[in-house]
């Protein structure tokens, strides 16, 4: 039967078919359902058991196998780790002596940079000790300096206070005569 009919005679059907057709149709899907999961749940538990005897078979028959290339395996794993001892024991004696020769160059080293630090240390003193020299000269200079701008300042100040008063005597004299020319002023203007 082709695509169409088949859809046409499932329609029909359907129309037909009355309530309890259908519940007890369900009913039995229902049934069939269960049925089958019952039976793949004790084919799957049946597969499970046969693979695991299968492996338990194949872990036997490998073992005999495996054995053999196990020690062979262990074998060689010692003989690496004995050659690798032996590696690292001879690493170990060339990179002592290799420290020993850089302590003792640093040994000397070290002793060279002391002298040579103090050498530049003496140096330096000497250095320091001119530098607080020409410091104590040039504060001697600028207090004797010091001493001479005060001086100038007081010879200034006096000349300037001599200035002042001469100044003030002038104003007096000056502001005398201007009261009295007002005095003289007034009396002609004002009877």
């Amino acid at each position: 039967m082709d695509k169409e009919m088949r859809e046409y005679l499932d329609r029909r059907l359907l129309v037909l078919a009355t309530k309890d057709d259908v519940e007890k149709l369900r009913q039995e899907t229902k049934g069939n359902i269960r049925q089958l999961k019952e039976e793949d749940k004790a084919n799957i538990n049946e597969w499970r058991q046969d693979i695991k005897a299968e492996i338990e078979q194949l872990r036997m028959e490998s073992k005999g196998e495996i054995d053999p290339l196990h020690e062979k395996i262990t074998e060689g794993l010692q003989e690496l780790r004995r050659e690798i001892q032996s590696l690292l024991d001879q690493s170990n004696q060339a990179m002592k002596l290799l420290l020993q020769q850089v302590r003792e160059e640093g040994t000397t080293n070290i002793s060279h940079s002391r002298e040579e630090t103090k050498v530049d240390l003496d140096r330096l003193r000497e250095g320091v000790d001119g530098l607080r020299g020409e410091i104590k000269q040039m504060a001697k200079e600028v207090a004797a300096s010091n001493e001479k701008i005060k001086a100038g300042f007081m010879e200034v100040k006096d000349e300037l206070g001599s200035m002042i008063k001469l100044s003030y005597a002038d104003l007096e004299k000056r502001f005398n005569a201007l009261e009295a020319r007002v005095k003289a002023l007034e009396k002609m203007v004002l009877p």
